[in-house]
């Protein structure tokens, strides 16, 4: 969860950690931590973000242990974001939840980017090709307390990390190590929808965020996500998102 102080100031318990927070201050409260606040002005108020990630590692909290978010932030405008996410979630815009998501992402990486220089170390220890085969995926999993059962686990955060190679049902079964249609079933139940269709929420999911927090042309998105075809890609996200690329980036910006 991400909180952010818009007025006053509080004592906040993180697990056992004790914190004065006041205006203008964000607070990252990582996952499965026991969280309580105590206000000490009568006109304290705060906005929070709730959120989760889709990948996890071991070694405890993704965030804090690998991009080093501190549980501190000084906002320097990133209360802005804060703003727009809300506007979205209630709008009635058909392609809110992309911008709420794409938002979010912005946020957390304005955060990453302040982090210490040591973390930033860490990271580049940790993002080598190496870490990032679906071996080390699967070390990964099975040190994890994830509830997804762990071979559908290895596949979501092999393809997360991958996102350009080319899958099938039966590419991805074998990762998992089942037989297709085995795989097919248990992940359609974690997860709510079929492999390839969860694939392609990904990619366009990623593609939207790109648009977002960068200036690359249309093309090199659509390859960078794996669409080979940027016209197929273009229709893609139309149908997804109601808007072309070009105007969701636009909307996004105006």
């Amino acid at each position: 969860m991400l909180r952010y102080i818009r007025s006053g100031a509080a004592t906040f318990f993180i697990d056992d950690k004790e914190l004065s927070v006041e205006k203008n201050q964000i607070i990252y409260v990582p996952r499965n931590c026991k969280l309580s606040c105590y206000a000490q002005t009568d006109n304290f108020s705060f906005t929070s973000i709730r959120f989760t990630t889709s990948v996890f590692f071991e070694g405890g909290d993704f965030l804090a242990d690998y991009y080093g978010i501190p549980l501190i932030t000084e906002a320097q405008g990133e209360e802005k974001y804060f703003d727009l996410i809300y506007d979205y979630i209630k709008s009635e815009d058909p392609a809110r939840i992309y911008f709420v998501r794409g938002y979010l992402e912005i946020l957390i990486g304005t955060m990453i980017s302040r982090a210490d220089a040591d973390n930033y170390s860490l990271l580049k220890r940790n993002k080598t090709d190496e870490e990032y085969t679906l071996e080390k995926v699967r070390q990964r999993i099975r040190k994890s307390d994830n509830r997804i059962d762990s071979r559908i686990q290895v596949v979501v955060d092999y393809i997360a990390l991958h996102p350009t190679e080319r899958y099938t049902p039966e590419s991805m079964a074998k990762m998992a190590e089942l037989s297709k249609q085995r795989f097919s079933h248990l992940f359609k139940e974690q997860l709510g929808k079929a492999p390839m269709t969860y694939l392609k929420e990904l990619r366009l999911t990623t593609a939207a965020r790109k648009l977002l927090v960068t200036n690359d042309n249309i093309s090199d998105i659509a390859y960078s996500v794996g669409y080979e075809d940027p016209n197929y890609f273009t229709r893609e996200f139309k149908h997804a998102f109601g808007y072309t690329p070009n105007q969701y980036r636009k909307s996004a910006r105006d």
